[in-house]
């Protein structure tokens, strides 16, 4: 079982709860959304296969054992990621993913980035399949027992997504403390003025801030 990889990179964690750590990053190809805003359109088209030794050895190539796998949606492809986890022991991983796809091997990664997509995005609304409590978690998913490592990040662009964000935190009982706002933007300017207002959003309601690191210092660019 191979691989569609996009890219391989060395950076800091830009976003979320780990934010500023240095990390390696497995983005791979394939995404089951259209986010109109989506910042890394060129993960949408499903690259050639890479073989899984050539993809370890890359990761190991650089001086950190922190792995965050992104995309694109990298739940499309499961089956690959087991197979590169198996060949990465040590190592502390990181996935990012929307939530559409029901997770089967949650047990695999030490941080769950859950960035559920508001109509904002131009997406149908979706059933979310990684929930914060067993009680509604999706029988088809296996992370029951190990929530705690699972956080959600919405893009909030306008204040209007504010009241879609808590109807759908309410909706699937999804708590403050697990919740991050990230602002919408992929320029420095954009960014930094809906940050302005989210953050006193976040200081008033409860709600952790998320920045998006990595455009701030180097715009939207690949490999970064």
């Amino acid at each position: 079982m191979d691989l569609r990889v996009c890219e391989i990179f060395y950076s800091i964690q830009g976003e979320g709860p780990s934010v500023g750590k240095p990390a390696v990053f497995l983005r791979l190809s394939g995404c089951n959304l259209r986010c109109t805003w989506c910042d890394s359109k060129f993960t949408w088209e499903q690259l050639p296969f890479s073989k899984i030794a050539d993809v370890v050895k890359e990761i190991k190539k650089y001086p950190v054992k922190h792995l965050i796998i992104t995309g694109g949606e990298p739940t499309m492809q499961q089956e690959g990621i087991v197979e590169i986890l198996k060949k990465l022991k040590g190592y502390t991983v990181e996935l990012e993913t929307n939530g559409s796809i029901p997770l089967k091997i949650g047990k695999m990664f030490n941080q769950i980035n859950c960035s559920p997509k508001l109509e904002s995005s131009g997406n149908k609304p979706y059933k979310l399949q990684i929930l914060p409590s067993e009680k509604y978690q999706s029988k088809r998913s296996n992370v029951k027992g190990q929530m705690s490592k699972v956080i959600y990040k919405f893009v909030i662009g306008k204040k209007s997504d504010l009241n879609e964000m808590k109807e759908y935190c309410e909706k699937y009982k999804i708590p403050k403390d697990r919740t991050y706002l990230m602002p919408l933007g992929v320029t420095k300017e954009t960014i930094g003025k809906t940050s302005a207002w989210l953050i006193e959003t976040c200081k008033k309601e409860g709600y952790n801030f998320s920045p998006r690191l990595h455009i701030m210092i180097w715009g939207n660019k690949r490999a970064t």
